[in-house]
Order: C-alpha cells, then structure tokens, then sequence
C-alpha cells in the first residue's frame, strides 16, 4: 500500500490533530520498574488517554541513538505522546541503562546487543502491564531505534512495527550515505572535492566498522586518513553521537533485512522527503521485501518536504542545516494513527 501525505488531503483532520496536540496532557502516565537478566532495574512508563479504564492496544517505542531519559514532560508532549492519543492507545516507554532513574553504565557506554536484550527483556514484561492488551501491541521506532524495532518484534507475537528514519541497509552502507549527504548539502560544498573525500571516508568507515579499529589506531596506522574522523558528523560528541564504538561495531554486524524478512505483522515505513541521514532507498527495501514475501502487508508513507526529525523544509539544504523548519505533525500523526486503527480493529 502507497500512501503520500499531503496537507491539502489532511486538511480535514487538521483541527483534530491540533486539539490532540493541546490535550497532550490528556495521558496519565504510570512509571514502574523492569528487571534485566543481569538484574538491573530500569525507569519504564505506561501512559494512557486519560479517562480509559480497560485494557488498550499499545504502542512500545524504542528510541533514537542519542542518549537522555524519554520519561514524560508535560511541557513538551512528544510526537508518541501525540501519536497515542491520536490512535487512543497505551504507549510503553523505557529509559535504557543509565538514562533517568534506570540503574546500569550510562547510555555512553552501552552497545547496540545489550540495548536490544534490554528492549526484549522489558517487552515481554510491560506488555502484562493492566492498562495493556498484550495481544495489539505495536512496535514503533524511531531513526535508529528504527533498526532496533525489528529486532524487538522477531519471536514476538505483536501486532504492527512502524519505523521511520532508518532503513535495511548495513550500516556500513547507511554510514556511506550519511557521509556523501554531509558533503553534497553542507554549507562550504566543495563538489571538486567530493571524489576524493567519498575515498577516504569509505576506506576510513571500512577500517571502523569491519576491521572494529579506533579513530586514533586509524589515524597512526594510515596517516593519509588522518583528520577523516574529525571532518564526520556526530563525532563532536564523543565518542560518537555519544555512543561507545561497541555500539556502532555491533550495529554494522546486524542483519536488518533478515530480521524485516522474519516480522509477519504488518508494517508501515515512513520517510520524510528530505531526510538528512538514510536513504530513500534504505526505507524503500523494507517494503519491497516484506510486500514480495507478504503481498499487500506493508504500506509505506512519504511525507513531502520532511527532515529526519518529520519538520517541513522549503529545499533539502534547508533541512540539512536545520533551518526554518516549520511542524506539521497532522502530516504524520493523521496517517500513521489511521493505520493503527486499521490494524488493531481487525
């Protein structure tokens, strides 16, 4: 199924989706403990519209890469807040290791396999949770949660996965792409330089996330590649989008493909047109294989205009730099909510 978000088709569920963003503190939210194997106690929260007294279907998020606690904030009611009271679901939240009130390393020094044991390890226990109908649970992922959600719903019985801002493709190939979206749209474009950067940075990202070699071991053993590290984005917040090498490492050794192959539920990939970091291609793969194996069980949505983090941009430059980004979030919240009706009402 090929749906393309467009704000004249929305425009009748505008004034819904606005009085959902104003009731944003309409959930009531519980915050309770799960245990991991290696019994380490992390933060978790259940949220519900309020007013609901029976079980719902749920969504359960697994987040971005970048570390912080996703516990509830009432003066900033995020776009999965929005997105259950749009669908009228429960949505299951867990902060990761060391994140808010989770015991455990901090987030800077947990990697990608023990994140997604933890993420198993807390489905399997808040999906008893009494305000959830553990039979209608929805993964949602989001940017490179986006790779942990099929991972999360492999061997589980749920009932939907919904994913944007990652694709299928190895990381080593969503890395390639990152680097040559950094030099085509930053600012000081320098299109003779181009080719020969590509060169070095796929050599470098070879070294790191195959051979499992540190910038500074690359920088002394190949010197004509010293400097790449710095020139990449999200290195500035060391050790890398702040996570440990391990993370990355292991993230290159995943088969997220395979796992897509492996989820029966149906699925809903979203991209937004001028997605900063993956590729189209990259979400475009997920579909493809699952609708040739599962005809007609995955639905794909485009949003026009949209960056990595689903705000509108007048030209992909504009979304590269972050600027003048407006929010839409009927553009997302509309279809996506629809769909989760679709699904959980069958």
């Amino acid at each position: 199924m090929l749906l393309r978000a467009t704000t004249a088709a929305l425009a009748c569920g505008l004034a819904a989706t606005n009085a959902v963003a104003q009731e944003a503190g309409a959930l009531q939210h519980e915050e309770i403990t799960v245990t991991t194997s290696e019994g380490l106690e992390l933060s978790a929260f259940v949220s519900r519209p309020t007013g609901e007294t029976s079980a719902l279907p749920a969504i359960y998020f697994t987040q971005w890469v970048v570390c912080g606690s996703i516990a509830p904030n009432p003066e900033r009611p995020s776009m999965q807040e929005l997105l259950a009271l749009a669908a009228n679901v429960a949505l299951i939240r867990v902060d990761r290791s060391g994140s808010g009130k989770s015991e455990g390393a901090g987030c800077d020094k947990l990697d990608y396999d023990t994140e997604v044991r933890h993420y198993r390890e807390a489905f399997d226990q808040l999906i008893e949770h009494p305000w959830v109908d553990r039979n209608k649970v929805v993964v949602v992922g989001s940017s490179l949660g986006s790779t942990t959600a099929p991972l999360v719903a492999v061997d589980r019985d749920v009932a939907g996965v919904v994913i944007q801002g990652a694709g299928a493709l190895t990381y080593y190939e969503r890395m390639v792409h990152f680097d040559r979206l950094q030099l085509e749209r930053q600012t000081d474009f320098s299109p003779l330089q181009v080719n020969r950067e590509m060169r070095r940075r796929m050599e470098f990202q070879d070294l790191y996330l195959h051979r499992k070699m540190t910038p500074s071991q690359i920088a002394e053993q190949y010197p004509h590649l010293e400097g790449v590290w710095e020139s990449l984005r999200g290195t500035s917040n060391a050790p890398h989008y702040g996570r440990p090498f391990a993370w990355h490492w292991q993230a290159a050794e995943q088969d997220w493909l395979g796992a897509w192959s492996l989820v029966e539920a149906p699925i809903m990939v979203v991209f937004g047109e001028y997605e900063q970091f993956e590729s189209r291609h990259g979400h475009r793969v997920i579909v493809d294989t699952v609708n040739r194996l599962r005809p007609g069980s995955a639905t794909w949505l485009e949003i026009p205009k949209a960056g990595h983090s689903l705000r509108i941009y007048p030209d992909q430059y504009a979304a590269f730099d972050r600027r003048d980004g407006k929010r839409q979030p009927e553009l997302y919240l509309e279809p996506v909510a629809a769909w989760l009706r679709s699904i959980l009402t069958r």
